[in-house]
């Protein structure tokens, strides 16, 4: 796992979302779009939508999530939910 340092600020949240975006099964991928509006936030809250980019980028290279289109907006599928879960014990 990588250093605690290098979590990202929302690491959390953002987990505890796509937990909640897969158990109901909105969509069959996570993206900062659905993210942000699952949670409420307006897009011109610029910092909220960096961090949330910054999750979604590290839990990918983390191997928790995999890239399904690079597209605008870019969009992941959950590879590895033992993994996932595991952030919200951290």
């Amino acid at each position: 796992m990588s250093n605690l340092s290098k979590r990202p600020k929302y690491l959390k949240n953002a987990v505890e979302t796509i937990i909640q975006l897969e158990q109901n099964k909105i969509h069959p991928y996570i993206s900062v779009k659905m993210i942000r509006q699952f949670l409420g936030i307006k897009g011109d809250d610029k910092s909220a939508v960096r961090f949330y980019s910054n999750t979604l980028t590290f839990l990918e290279r983390e191997g928790v999530l995999k890239i399904v289109s690079n597209s605008s907006p870019k969009k992941y599928a959950v590879v590895d939910e033992s993994k996932l879960q595991s952030y919200l014990e951290a």
